[in-house]
């Protein structure tokens, strides 16, 4: 139950599932795999309304690029997805969301 509590609380908390992320990689994959997937259903979501208001979804793309570095493979696609958001939707992008891409 420790684990689960533990997931469940670093899953709102990115700065701090960041920094655990940064000093030991290895023990927090299972949290970067769930924060990607998030930021791939994020995307499709985002995908279908660009031109809203999406601070969640500028904050899970911060966090990702920080911590990308730390499993190359899982996150080979990563930076492909935001030039193919940026190329595709620039025009309409919220302003914060592109300055955080």
């Amino acid at each position: 139950m420790g684990r689960k509590n533990r997931s469940a609380n670093l899953l709102s908390n990115l700065p701090q599932l960041q920094n655990l992320i940064k000093r030991d990689p290895q023990s927090y994959q299972e949290e970067f795999s769930q924060q990607l997937h998030h930021f791939e259903a994020s995307l499709a979501i985002f995908e279908l309304k660009p031109d809203e208001e999406a601070s969640e979804f500028g904050e899970v793309i911060s966090f990702l690029a920080q911590v990308a570095k730390c499993y190359p493979k899982q996150s080979a696609q990563f930076p492909t997805q935001l030039i193919e958001l940026v190329q595709k939707h620039y025009p309409v992008l919220d302003a914060d969301l592109r300055r955080t891409i």
